[in-house]
Order: structure tokens, then sequence, then C-alpha cells
């Protein structure tokens, strides 16, 4: 790979994306890239199955039950249950900065749940997944306004294969 196209966007490329999203655009994340969005830019998330043994959870590539907030304009159009792929995906936690959390950026109170697991069913719909209590009740899709704009983050993948009649919708509506 040639020097220059090696090594990703770097801190003056973080300071661009941030300076967009303050002015007014919008960032969207999807899957395992959002853990980048939660340590770059500060946010007040936390990937809760980040370094967690493979023996205590496990998602190699299954359909979960996600139930979504159909008052916001992402889920605009959606019922209030669904289903999203998860691939090794994170799965968030909303942090404040009482707790241990002291490197943030920005309040808890600029997040917004859109999507989450359920709390009180199982999230597996289909496939293979170990440990799921370590999810039920967390968020799979999350809104963070900053400044004017906003950064999204999709804990799985909704541009996976034969999911577009489930997640597709919520993919357009984040990008208009």
């Amino acid at each position: 790979m040639p020097p220059q196209y090696a090594g990703g966007i770097g801190e003056a490329g973080v300071k661009a994306l941030r300076e967009f999203v303050e002015q007014g655009g919008t960032l969207i994340f999807l899957n395992r890239a959002s853990d980048f969005a939660i340590e770059q830019f500060k946010l007040p998330l936390r990937n809760v199955v980040a370094g967690v043994a493979r023996t205590d959870f496990f998602v190699p590539g299954s359909i979960l039950r996600i139930e979504l907030d159909t008052a916001h304009p992402i889920a605009k159009g959606m019922l209030k249950e669904s289903i999203a792929w998860a691939e090794d995906s994170p799965v968030f936690e909303v942090v404040s900065s009482g707790s241990g959390s002291e490197f943030l950026n920005f309040p808890a109170t600029n997040v917004r749940i859109i999507a989450r697991y359920p709390a009180n069913n199982d999230p597996l719909l289909s496939g293979w997944l170990l440990g799921g209590d370590r999810i039920r009740g967390k968020a799979a899709l999350v809104e963070v306004t900053i400044g004017k704009g906003r950064i999204i983050l999709f804990g799985f993948r909704p541009q996976y294969r034969a999911q577009s009649l489930a997640t597709y919708p919520l993919f357009f509506n984040a990008i208009k």
C-alpha cells in the first residue's frame, strides 16, 4: 500500500469530520465502525460487548429482534418491532460523565436511542446467540447530536443482503 493511503484518517481527519457535524452534517457509522466513532468523538456511549470473551457472548451472524422508537424520524413508517442482522456487532449503553467516563465530549442527554434489543424477550429470532442476556434492553441504533449535526451509530448491518425490508428504511431515513 502506498504510504499516502495507509494509516487511516488521523487527527486532522477526525477534526474535519467533527467540524462537518458541528456545522450541521450527518455521519453514519455501520456495525463495528461505531467503535471508531465512540472512541474518536468521545461519545457518551459504551460498547457493552467489547472485550467480552466469545465463551460469554457470541453472535456470528444472526437475526435479532429490535424494538424501534417510531416517533423518531429515522424509524418513521416502521413497525415498533422489527429485526436486524447482527454479526460480531457492537451493543450500546449510554454513559454519563459521572460514571467514570471523564473524557466524554458530549452529555448523555445528546443521545437518543432509536432501536434497542427487547428487555423482556429473547433477542434471538434466528441463528445463534450466546449470552443474549447481556444485550437485553441495550441500544442497537442511536443518534448523538453534536452542534447543529448528528452522528448515527448502527450497531448492526442495515445493508446486509435480504434484510433490506427490515433495515434499509432505517438507513435511508438516516441519510435524509
